[in-house]
């Protein structure tokens, strides 16, 4: 038996434990909507904000736009706050174990059936500096701390997006709980 052979043994027996430890199996969150805009962010923020030190049960982003502008050349551009959250499963809720939010702004190029994210400038995870996220944001900022501040609001999105998920893949899930908070009922 190679080296390799020898490696892929050993890693494919400690995922098969590790599955097998906590009994879960999760499907891997992907955005369910009609929206090809939130469809293109959000497989963006799967890709280039999922923690790679974390070994969460699921990952499930939240796209937030607050404005879109749809050039005549295909290009579209959106402004929003874009959010990860990694939860593992305990009983029937999703616990939080980790997460970020990045404000930001994406420039999208139209394809053949739907968009693609062409560049993305983000500001750092929940950044204390004011003039970079105005930057990034331009006159869209007041909007975005408009919705920053509403904590209902943005609760409401996280809630729906956790729910959309839970019953499209039709899962035994009831209650998702944030760090450092109460479960919610979904």
């Amino acid at each position: 038996m190679s080296v390799v052979s020898k490696l892929f043994t050993v890693c494919a027996l400690v995922a098969t434990t590790a599955f097998a430890a906590n009994g879960i199996h999760l499907p891997v969150y992907q955005y369910a909507g009609h929206d090809a805009v939130k469809a293109a962010l959000t497989e963006y923020v799967m890709s280039e904000f999922t923690p790679l030190e974390d070994d969460p049960d699921v990952t499930i982003p939240v796209v937030n736009v607050i404005a879109m502008d749809y050039s005549k050349d295909g290009e579209t551009l959106v402004w929003g706050s874009f959010s990860v959250y990694n939860y593992e499963l305990r009983g029937d809720t999703l616990v939080s174990i980790s997460g970020g939010e990045y404000p930001g702004f994406a420039r999208l190029k139209r394809t053949g059936d739907g968009y693609e994210v062409d560049s993305f400038e983000v500001v750092g995870e929940k950044t204390k500096n004011t003039a970079a996220v105005k930057k990034a944001l331009g006159k869209h900022y007041n909007t975005f701390k408009k919705i920053e501040g509403d904590v209902a609001l943005r609760e409401k999105i996280r809630a729906k997006t956790i729910a959309d998920y839970v019953h499209s893949h039709d899962l035994a899930i009831t209650k998702y709980q944030a760090t450092g908070k109460k479960a919610r009922t979904i």
